[in-house]
């Protein structure tokens, strides 16, 4: 679960997931043959196909495995002998409980609201639905551990950094927050030990903008995705960071 601010639900759930809502759905019925079955997964290229009765009634799946099994056994199999149970899930679900950690479903299907099969959901797409959630986040605390590190680098001692940054009752520069951060490197003292060549203007700048992104999204909801525009931003900065930072900090 991604962490809650107040009353805004940020849950990962199944139908923040393009998949799990699809305009057309390609499935296949009890009474279609295997013929159809393998016309399908050439056209679209998928692994899996629901088995429906009707819009609303799930019979189980065929898989690419079951119907490659049946190949390999020599044998034109009949639909029936290869459909494999299948879960579904409501559409509201979260995707922790759809997919626990001891799982043994690659895949779920989705029933939406009206109770009709509305689409699929796969492992891999709630690994990239995943991604999408926590690389903005990481990238923020990257820049933060290593702005920190830099720190703590040209001020030592606990009593230059308290200085530095203003706060009297800090004890390392882990517990620095990003104004703290901002504070310091806005300091000429800080410029004057660093040697970097850059106007100083220009990175604080940066450091603001990082600090209104990560901001902008302090109350973030899983179905508003991630500015691409912010991610380049952040992975810009980053790599930056780590130019300059190679400067002043031990190689590890």
């Amino acid at each position: 679960m991604l962490p809650l601010s107040g009353n805004v639900d940020i849950t990962l759930r199944i139908e923040h997931l393009p998949t799990s809502h699809l305009n057309k759905l390609i499935s296949v019925s009890p009474t279609d043959t295997a013929k159809r079955v393998k016309t399908l997964f050439a056209r679209y290229k998928y692994r899996q196909l629901p088995v429906l009765a009707d819009p609303a009634t799930l019979v189980g799946a065929v898989t690419q495995e079951s119907l490659l099994s049946a190949d390999l056994l020599g044998r034109t199999p009949k639909l029936a002998s290869i459909i494999r149970p299948a879960a579904v899930v409501a559409i509201d679900e979260e995707v922790r409980k759809a997919f626990p950690p001891d799982c043994r479903h690659r895949f779920v299907f989705v029933r939406d609201s009206t109770g009709v099969v509305s689409g699929v959901v796969t492992l891999s797409d709630v690994y990239e639905a995943r991604q999408k959630l926590a690389g903005p986040y990481l990238l923020v605390g990257e820049i933060e551990l290593r702005l920190r590190k830099i720190l703590s680098r040209i001020y030592p001692s606990v009593t230059e950094l308290r200085q530095a940054t203003g706060k009297a009752r800090i004890n390392s520069a882990h517990e620095l927050t990003l104004s703290d951060v901002e504070h310091a490197f806005s300091r000429n003292e800080s410029w004057n030990k660093l040697e970097w060549a850059i106007d100083p203007e220009v990175f604080i700048t940066e450091l603001v903008t990082l600090r209104q992104i990560r901001n902008k999204y302090a109350h973030y909801r899983a179905d508003k995705p991630w500015d691409d525009t912010d991610s380049k931003q952040l992975t810009g900065f980053l790599e930056w960071i780590d130019e300059l930072a190679s400067a002043c900090l031990p190689a590890t």
